[in-house]
């Protein structure tokens, strides 16, 4: 895939066992309309990959939520709804630089296992503190270190995974179908969530979140790759962790991409991570409407993948603009919200344009990078996009403890679309990238 741009293409995935192949024909899964829509699901590797994510993010939703739960429950503070988030931040710079030479160098398959097994242990230990009573805030706090620690590894090996499951012509779907993953799920597990919560607690929420990651464990097991690393030059540390940062400096528009996904981005996603607080402290709600909101907004991210996938490969970086003007106002529209059924209903819109931006932002990324430092950059996006989001909530947490949650979550979108207009002012380039 050439781009217009002048951006070189993307690196053809290295020789490997057959992706699906035959049996994509005779697959249950789709029809002929199927084929089009969804052309990534051809490869059994990437359905086997696919399909195993549905389950296990369906238990990191309930993990979400269980955790913010048990947060406010235990300290009854926006603050440590927010500090928790940073504490976990705190290994994903180091790890996310060491991590990604590891993917790059690495079978990512295998890593993929390793740290799917580590995150189960991970859910399993927490579920166990929460049902016998004994979880305590420091508990959640050092779960969440290595949570973040795991996650730091985990997330871009899978993004850099996809060049291995599926052909270059149908990478960018497999993007697409990735981020569908979380958006579906989302919405099963957060709905879900409330209900759970009020009924098993968050520790059994907890527990069946560690059982989804047998799921992923399984899959990565029959997955049939050539279990090698991508770059083979064997550059010093110091060399090789500069090779991604230098790939991105290289091209300023998509640095302005990245930099729209975890600004803007980042400065929205405190509506879903001070949740917990407003539903109970603006709405008045339960836990049982805390799931609904955040299912709302995770409707609204389903429905923004099929717009998506309406908009094919034209013009993402004009609709990306745009997506990072819309987006700010929305966030507003909910902080201000008195009823359930108006934040409801913005939540939903909040979750279409969020899902755009972020799911245009990667793709730019994934369409212009070389497959040689895939890891490096995913490693690099990941943790910036972690970053932002974290950065957010702990941010808007503090403020919301002097100003208010409505006014806090207001005045982090009027930052957010302050930012958007700016750079599209200072880098107009970002509107010509397909």
């Amino acid at each position: 895939m050439t781009e217009s741009s002048g951006y070189k293409s993307v690196s053809p995935a290295p020789p490997q066992p057959p992706k699906g192949g035959s049996d994509a024909q005779s697959s249950p899964l789709w029809g002929a309309g199927g084929a089009t829509i969804a052309p990534a699901l051809h490869s059994r590797n990437f359905r086997l990959f696919w399909l195993a994510q549905i389950i296990s993010n369906t238990g990191t939703a309930l993990q979400v939520v269980a955790e913010g739960w048990l947060i406010y429950d235990l300290t009854g503070s926006t603050f440590w709804l927010g500090m928790v988030g940073f504490i976990g931040l705190l290994p994903v710079v180091p790890i996310s630089l060491l991590g990604g030479i590891l993917i790059d160098r690495l079978p990512r398959r295998k890593l993929i296992m390793l740290t799917q097994a580590g995150l189960m242990a991970q859910a399993a230990i927490f579920a166990f503190l929460s049902l016998t009573g004994e979880i305590r805030l420091w508990h959640v706090i050092v779960l969440y270190f290595v949570f973040g620690s795991l996650l730091a590894i985990d997330h871009p090996a899978r993004r850099a995974f996809l060049v291995d499951l599926v052909s270059q012509a149908e990478l960018a779907n497999a993007v697409a179908l990735n981020a569908t993953i979380f958006n579906i799920t989302s919405l099963v597990g957060f709905a879900a969530s409330g209900l759970l919560i009020a009924t098993v607690g968050a520790g059994g929420a907890m527990l069946l979140n560690a059982a989804t990651y047998l799921a992923p464990i399984c899959a990565m097991a029959l997955i049939q790759v050539s279990d090698i690393g991508q770059d083979t030059r064997r550059a010093s540390l110091g060399v090789a962790l500069s090779e991604g940062l230098l790939t991105l400096w290289k091209q300023p528009a998509i640095l302005g991409t990245i930099s729209v996904m975890a600004v803007v981005g980042g400065l929205a996603w405190p509506v879903y991570g001070m949740m917990p607080a407003f539903a109970e402290e603006v709405m008045g709600t339960n836990s049982v409407g805390l799931g609904l909101l955040l299912a709302a907004g995770a409707l609204g991210s389903v429905i923004g993948t099929v717009v998506v996938a309406r908009l094919g490969t034209r013009q993402r970086g004009r609709t990306l603009t745009l997506a990072s003007l819309l987006l700010p106002i929305l966030t507003i529209g909910v902080a201000l919200s008195e009823t359930m059924w108006l934040a409801g209903l913005l939540l939903i819109s909040v979750g279409i344009v969020l899902l755009v931006l972020q799911s245009l932002a990667i793709t730019l990324v994934q369409v212009h990078i070389a497959d040689r430092v895939r890891g490096r950059v995913m490693s690099l996006y990941s943790m910036m996009h972690a970053g932002s989001d974290t950065m957010g909530n702990m941010l808007i947490g503090g403020i919301a403890v002097h100003l208010g949650l409505p006014l806090a979550l207001s005045l982090g979108g009027i930052a957010a679309l302050i930012y958007a207009l700016g750079l599209r002012i200072a880098m107009p380039g970002i509107r010509h990238l397909d």
